[in-house]
């Protein structure tokens, strides 16, 4: 779980810390590391806007060329349902039952965060 988090978080605050970096006044051609930070991280960020926009555009065609039915709601109900297991597995699993019934602890079955997590960041175009 920690590690998909990991990598999550990663590729979020990459672009982050060019931000930080620029911020700081490194980005000069004499700044060696700190320039070669932010000129990938300016890369890596266009590279990742043009798969999103890839990805936009075959949303909307899937969209639009899906027939009206009940059919087309399982992306929903598999959104909603994912996110309820995420913070089952989050705030029930690791905090309120530890807290409040630390017995029942013991009897429940491993976690499957790791698998929630990687279908759910996979949904959401974060997948690894």
């Amino acid at each position: 779980m920690w590690r998909l988090l990991g990598k999550a978080l990663g590729t979020v605050m990459g672009g982050a810390l060019g931000g930080l970096v620029r911020r700081g006044g490194g980005a000069g051609k004499g700044a060696g590391g700190a320039g070669e930070l932010v000129r990938a991280s300016e890369r890596a960020l266009q590279v990742r806007a043009a798969r999103n926009e890839a990805q936009g555009r075959i949303n909307e065609s899937e969209v639009a060329g899906a027939p009206q039915s009940r059919l087309r709601l399982w992306r929903s109900f598999l959104g909603w349902t994912l996110s309820l297991l995420f913070a089952w597995e989050v705030v029930g699993r690791l905090i309120v039952i530890p807290l409040l019934l630390p017995e029942l602890e013991r009897r429940l079955p491993p976690s499957a965060l790791d698998q929630i997590l990687a279908v759910l960041l996979g949904m959401l175009g974060l997948g690894f």
